[in-house]
């Protein structure tokens, strides 16, 4: 067996006390998108980027954006909304077509 060194022993001990708050922080992320909320179409970023829960214009919806990754058929995540999850038939003025 071998022995382990007051300075060995400092860099374990150091390395898991900053390991635990690092844990938390993770443990409290939501664990998948569906937990996270639909975009509330009232709020200030909402309103300032002419939100739509549903787009007029069916050729600019969010799933065919670029800010938009689908969690399902009919939400998915934006980098615009990081709190929520966005309609697919959604649209605001950030839309940003994929490239064909």
């Amino acid at each position: 067996m071998s022995k382990i060194t007051r300075r060995q022993f400092n860099k374990l001990l150091g390395t898991g006390i900053a390991a635990i708050p690092a844990s938390v922080l993770i443990a409290q992320l939501p664990s998948q998108a569906e937990d996270l909320p639909l975009v509330d179409p009232e709020s200030a970023t909402a309103k300032q980027l002419q939100y739509a829960a549903v787009t007029p214009d069916e050729g600019k919806r969010c799933d065919g954006c670029l800010l938009y990754a689908a969690a399902d058929d009919e939400k998915g995540k934006c980098s615009i909304f990081p709190a929520n999850l966005v309609p697919a038939e959604a649209w605001c003025s950030a839309y940003a077509p994929k490239p064909a």
